[in-house]
């Protein structure tokens, strides 16, 4: 699970977009880390705090939007990447990538393997993708991509309980199509998604007990439309209106026969919003509201506003307000023993300020975040009258302080760093309270150095009088050199200091890692 602010997005409550289209398993509601195609991503925005105005239910705390590449060129280009390394790592992929200016094309294919660093935690994934566009006109573009990804996993369990058989065969595919419009004054789209997945697991057995009789299957699906148009009323003026519609469910059974958990169900989601943005000299003026309707909640307001300062030339001030929320997911609703079908959404509120600094002509940039997020009628098992059932009955407050840098010190050389704190009223697993990074890059012709120190501490692994708190370092390092203008090798190194760690309690992070290989541009 991805955790952003303290809040998890294991829960739900945190979204992963792909070019703008969620991204997770319906029933259980979390993002699925197999679909993330890191050879294709061109680059990654975060939205830190609630983002529910624009993307509704599950982006709670936040989002992140995975936008994969496409050509930034005329004419065809063909990349190969080889590597393989330690615990018997090997990865493979091909991407294919043509325009002519009107059409563009990328193709990819890749397959991942590791026997993993502990007996029985072998990873593998297969995947292909195909993403086009198409210029109708000077004004209109069609474009549209399929994703598909098998993933077999292995789980070890725990050091002090070890597992046999505990296996994931997983697979997926996203889908969209979209139709945008590129005016001088306005510009929106229409886009449709739909998403799919198909999961057999094997809960497996400890040592002395018996294997499963039955495997748990499920599937789950998540289609939907969305349509947005954004206006220039008049000079500094933004207005954007948009609706969405969405519909997902799915099913998950053991034994067929007595086991049903989540009887193909069916939930759909329908919104509208509408977002203004003001530029009046150096002040800009931010406003939104969702309205969004839950088949089985009926309505929920979503506001937000913010502003922001120009203080300067290369000084600006940000403060912002806005509203999350999440519907309960199927499992919290219809499975297990545990589960509630009188439940009620969660809520959170987020604020954050932002000061951003520039100096030397934009050469040293450094910005401070300061951020306050409170969350209420959080889902959690409780016992009341001797019955265990998620209900909600819980609360956060989180806080905290995030600073980040980057330097160019020379045309070859390059600094960054960033810190992060975060104060937890409750305290969760899957987020430290201090994070640090600090990292330098060298270029000097065709050879290139990259040198990195994450450092995290106090990371609780378990809550509680006897809680366990993880403190660590991990040294990372990448070398490449250019052998030619179509061929580079490269090496990197994980953990280089060797250190001892776990970020899942029972389970220990694999020592020095190293891996290497070559990559072909043709």
């Amino acid at each position: 699970g991805i955790s952003l602010r303290g809040v998890s997005g294991g829960a739900g409550q945190m979204l992963v977009l792909i070019d703008g289209h969620p991204q997770y398993q319906s029933i259980y509601g979390h993002a699925v880390a197999d679909e993330y195609l890191s050879d294709l991503a061109e680059r990654v925005e975060v939205t830190r705090g609630a983002a529910s105005v624009l993307y509704g239910s599950n982006a709670m705390g936040g989002a992140i939007n995975i936008i994969t590449r496409k050509p930034s060129f005329l004419g065809n280009k063909v990349s190969i990447k080889l590597m393989g390394g330690s615990y018997g790592t090997a990865r493979g992929s091909a991407t294919e990538q043509y325009s002519n200016g009107r059409f563009s094309l990328t193709a990819n294919v890749a397959h991942d393997r590791t026997a993993g660093h502990r007996e029985n935690s072998a990873f593998r994934s297969t995947s292909g993708m195909l993403k086009a566009s198409y210029d109708l006109s000077a004004a209109w573009r069609l474009s549209g991509d399929v994703n598909v990804v098998r993933a077999y996993s292995e789980n070890p369990g725990t050091v002090d309980r070890p597992m046999i058989d505990g296996t994931a065969d997983i697979t997926r595919m996203m889908s969209w199509l979209s139709l945008e419009n590129h005016y001088e004054r306005t510009s929106g789209g229409i886009n449709f998604y739909y998403n799919a997945g198909k999961h057999d697991i094997n809960d497996g057995y400890a040592e002395g007990g018996t294997p499963q009789p039955y495997l748990f299957h499920s599937t789950d699906y998540q289609g939907g439309v969305n349509l947005f148009q954004a206006v220039n009323l008049f000079e500094g003026n933004t207005l954007t209106a948009g609706v969405d519609v969405k519909l997902y469910g799915g099913n998950a059974y053991r034994n067929p026969t007595t086991e049903i958990y989540a009887d193909h169900k069916k939930l759909h989601e329908e919104a509208g919003y509408l977002l203004a943005q003001q530029i009046l000299g150096p002040v800009t003026l931010d406003a939104g509201i969702r309205l969004e309707h839950h088949s089985l909640y009926g309505v929920e307001w979503i506001p937000q506003a913010g502003i922001s300062w120009l203080a300067g030339p290369n000084t600006a001030l940000k403060l912002s307000a806005s509203k999350g929320f999440r519907t309960p997911n199927l499992r919290e609703l219809y499975m297990y023993a545990v589960a509630n079908e009188e439940l009620l959404p969660e809520r959170a509120w987020s604020y954050d300020f932002t000061l951003s600094q520039h100096w030397l002509d934009g050469r040293l940039n450094a910005e401070l975040s300061v951020f306050y997020t409170q969350g209420t009628n959080i889902i959690e098992v409780n016992v009341v009258d001797g019955k265990r059932a998620n209900r909600n009955v819980g609360a956060f407050e989180n806080s905290g302080v995030e600073l980040s840098a980057d330097w160019l010190a020379l045309p070859t050389l390059k600094f960054n760093a960033n810190y992060s704190y975060l104060h937890m009223g409750t305290v969760y697993t899957g987020a430290p309270v201090h994070k640090y990074y600090v990292s330098g890059t060298w270029t000097p012709g065709r050879f290139s150095a990259n040198l990195g120190l994450m450092g995290v501490n106090d990371l609780y692994l378990s809550t509680g009088e006897n809680a366990v708190k993880s403190n660590y370092i991990d040294l990372k390092c990448r070398l490449s050199y250019r052998i030619a203008d179509w061929i580079s090798v490269f090496v990197r190194g994980e953990n280089l200091l060797n250190q001892s760690y776990q970020t899942m309690l029972g389970f220990p992070e694999p020592g020095i890692t190293v891996l290497g290989g070559l990559s072909i541009n043709l």
